[in-house]
């Protein structure tokens, strides 16, 4: 299931690039106006309208566009807790069984997850504690809004 975790990695951080990028917002620059009688005014079909001293005032002179970062701290903080997520699924351990190695994971490493059978014939083996099933159904859970992308292996990452 790297692959697929590889595949959430890199989706997530383009959806973090995105939120991090750099978006052009409308903001109302003060009027100088002193001395004047300013009012908005509501035109049914022009919209809203910026009137001094009863005439029309130009709105485009009244609005600037301004480019600054503006990141999404939502969508940042909720990437941010997808990728922890990942890093905890990647850590997760095979079952390591102190009282009798014999009922330990076929798959579990003693520089992973602390310990390894000792049936030499399973050793080495595929999991058979869960936790690779366990794992790669969450991964595929993640996976779904992606599913529609170019490198999405809908055969082998459905759910």
């Amino acid at each position: 299931m790297t692959g697929l975790a590889d595949f959430l990695r890199a989706r997530y951080a383009e959806a973090r690039t995105q939120a991090k990028g750099i978006r052009r917002i409308t903001v109302p620059t003060p009027p100088t106006f002193n001395g004047y009688d300013v009012e908005w005014r509501y035109d049914m079909d022009k919209g809203e309208a910026l009137y001094i001293n009863g005439h029309p005032y130009p709105i485009e002179d009244y609005w600037q566009q301004v480019s600054e970062p503006v990141p999404d701290q939502k969508v940042i903080a909720d990437l941010d807790a997808k990728l922890a997520l990942l890093d905890d699924l990647a850590a997760e351990r095979h079952e390591v069984v102190d009282r009798d190695c014999w009922y330990t994971c076929a798959a579990a490493t003693e520089e992973r997850d602390g310990g390894e059978t000792c049936d030499e014939a399973r050793q080495g083996g595929p999991c058979d504690c869960g936790r690779d099933a366990r794992v790669a159904r969450r991964l595929r859970i993640l996976a779904q809004p992606f599913a529609d992308h170019p490198d999405y292996k809908s055969q082998e990452w459905a759910p």
